[in-house]
């Protein structure tokens, strides 16, 4: 098998042609990466031109050309990174172990910078999954992506009123009352999640409209849709308690919609704690695309330094560091590539 001298880097201008010459693209962060087409070269343009919130872009080149690519994107407000595709060009080789190597260096750079959490949501059992797995990323729900071309709706029977800046805390009192609690631990979503001026960072264009159900002045149901052009991805949380009216939510969001702008392709999106509802997504002809692992990998973890001597932590406070392991076979990492390199 052919060894191959492999450096791991941020993106260059050098880089583009051999970018839009990748044979194999994962766009991952499901179904947002959905709403526009997805162009590697373009996304790694944009990291590299200044500019506010950027991404981060790492190529895996060798002495055969470009054979591989991450893209990760800060998320406000605490700079975590979600990474948004992959690429290889690797021809009759397992991407696999190459992938696992340009995602470990891409922690380290995150790590470098500050950043706490990195997310990805591969497909399951992909060869993504298992990259992310072996350098430490952890599954904590499973979500199943769902789409429909020109969706079939009814009038609602709700009265839907828009968001208002004052409404994110009650937003986020909501998904904490519907999402588990080792999810919301895993997230550590704050109320800013539903700031409804927060602007989505990739892919650009994106225009976001949300509405809310009231009850006895309590926010009962919340949904949001992103949009491009005539494709739409729709998010909908529901108490527990009203879960009845899940249909009227996705009717009445959506016939907000429809109202201004045509509705062409619509996803949403439900996880493996809210199979419940979908039947209700299923009678508006929504169908099961692909499922997804929602992941997490942590860089850091508190620990207090002793003053006289080592005193014992409790089990599972620090994260272990993943043994040294050897480059895979069909490429020798030259010594000399260190992490500082990262950007």
């Amino acid at each position: 098998m052919t060894s191959l001298t492999l450096t791991i880097r941020p993106a260059r201008l050098r880089d583009l042609p051999g970018l839009m010459s990748i044979s194999s693209v994962l766009t991952l962060n499901q179904p947002e990466t959905s709403l526009a087409p997805y162009q590697p070269a373009q996304a790694a343009l944009s990291s590299i031109l200044p500019r506010r919130n950027r991404s981060r872009f790492f190529v895996a080149d060798s002495d055969e050309g470009l054979l591989a690519f991450a893209h990760f994107q800060p998320e406000a407000p605490d700079q975590r990174w979600q990474l948004i595709a992959l690429g290889a060009s690797t021809g009759v080789y397992d991407v696999t172990p190459l992938w696992e190597e340009l995602l470990e260096r891409s922690v380290v750079a995150a790590g470098l910078k500050g950043v706490k959490r990195l997310f990805a949501r591969p497909p399951v059992d992909s060869p993504a999954s298992r990259a992310l797995r072996a350098i430490g990323y952890t599954p904590y729900a499973n979500d199943f992506v769902l789409a429909v071309e020109n969706p079939r709706l009814s009038p609602s029977r709700l009265l839907l009123r828009r968001q208002e800046a004052a409404d994110t805390w009650a937003i986020n009192q909501l998904y904490n009352t519907v999402v588990p609690r080792q999810v919301q631990y895993a997230e550590a979503f704050t109320s800013h999640r539903w700031d409804s001026a927060t602007k989505t960072s990739f892919p650009s264009g994106v225009t976001t409209a949300a509405w809310l159900v009231e009850e006895a002045f309590q926010i009962v149901a919340y949904a949001r849709v992103k949009s491009f052009g005539t494709v739409h991805v729709l998010d909908v949380i529901v108490h527990p308690d009203w879960i009845g009216i899940t249909g009227d939510v996705i009717d009445g969001a959506l016939g907000k919609v429809a109202a201004e702008r045509r509705l062409g392709r619509v996803y949403s999106s439900i996880r493996g704690y809210q199979m419940e509802t979908l039947p209700t997504y299923e009678e508006r002809g929504f169908q099961r695309v692909v499922e997804l692992e929602l992941s997490v990998k942590y860089t850091t973890a508190r620990a207090l330094a002793p003053v006289v001597e080592a005193l014992p932590q409790p089990e599972g406070v620090l994260e272990r560091l993943p043994k040294p392991k050897r480059a895979p076979s069909f490429f020798i990492r030259p010594s000399e590539d260190r992490p500082q390199g990262l950007e």
